[in-house]
């Protein structure tokens, strides 16, 4: 009887722990549907390969990732202790043993709260691309030359700045600002207000489109010195060529502002 009750008591502790350890989002990334990454098309062969990395959650910095010369960068929010990290590594040559070749000297660095990759022979025919679940108050730092920059479900203090790729914000809060050089903007708004300080985003040439509910409360301001503005909000200032918005949503709140010098701007509010 003794031996049965241990034995039980052992399984209700496992079955405990499991039951209190997050089931992780599904990474979406794979090589199945690949994309050819900017400037492949110098070359006509193309390797692609897939590695999964598990990181301890950053310690009071910000978790620094650097997308390279071609890479991009997706990160979500989720409800587990680490960073989990799947690396899509291509690499392009004038045949597939050459671009396998390429591919299989990229090292992906992870030390010092920084996520990076190299080729000791410092060539260009390359990208690594990184989709990352976080937990949702991880501050982060983001960089990329040719390569998009995706957010989700993050609460956090967020940096970003992209020269030639969009930018894709969703049900964020905290304090996030960044920038895109040529690019566009698609920030969904979610639940009833912006938690945290609020939002600053930029781009030089690319339009704005915010997606929110009708509920929502913020402070909200978006401009464009090029382009026409779309919205059932009024349009506050309207010249030959500058338009702004500048609106008190609900019960007012954090501001949240995105700005084009060369786009046009859309706003969808919940039910149009």
């Amino acid at each position: 009887m003794k031996t049965l009750l241990s034995t039980l008591g052992l399984l209700a502790a496992t079955l405990g722990a499991h039951a209190q350890t997050p089931t992780a989002p599904a990474f979406r990334t794979t090589c199945d549907n690949n994309e050819w990454a900017w400037g492949a098309g110098r070359n006509h062969q193309q390797f692609c390969e897939i590695r999964d990395l598990t990181l301890p959650a950053p310690n009071g910095r910000p978790l620094t990732v650097d997308g390279g010369p071609n890479g991009g960068i997706a990160v979500r929010g989720w409800d587990g202790s680490d960073v989990r990290v799947r690396a899509k590594v291509q690499a392009w040559g004038p045949n597939e043993a050459q671009a396998a070749a390429r591919a299989h000297r990229i090292s992906i660095a992870t030390s010092n709260n920084k996520l990076s990759a190299t080729d000791p022979e410092k060539d260009h025919d390359w990208s690594v691309s990184y989709e990352i679940l976080v937990p949702r108050t991880t501050a982060l730092a983001l960089h990329t030359v040719n390569g998009g920059i995706s957010l989700e479900n993050l609460r956090a203090a967020i940096n970003f700045d992209a020269v030639n790729g969009g930018v894709t914000l969703v049900n964020l809060g905290g304090n996030v600002q960044g920038e895109t050089t040529n690019g566009g903007l698609t920030i969904r708004l979610a639940g009833a207000q912006w938690q945290g300080q609020g939002l600053d985003v930029s781009t030089t040439n690319g339009a704005i489109r915010w997606e929110l509910p009708r509920t929502y409360s913020a402070r909200l301001f978006t401009s464009t010195n090029m382009g026409g503005i779309h919205t059932d909000l009024p349009v506050t200032k309207e010249g030959m060529f500058h338009q702004e918005v500048t609106a008190s949503l609900g019960q007012g709140g954090a501001p949240v502002k995105a700005v084009t010098t060369n786009g046009g701007i859309r706003v969808v509010r919940e039910g149009e």
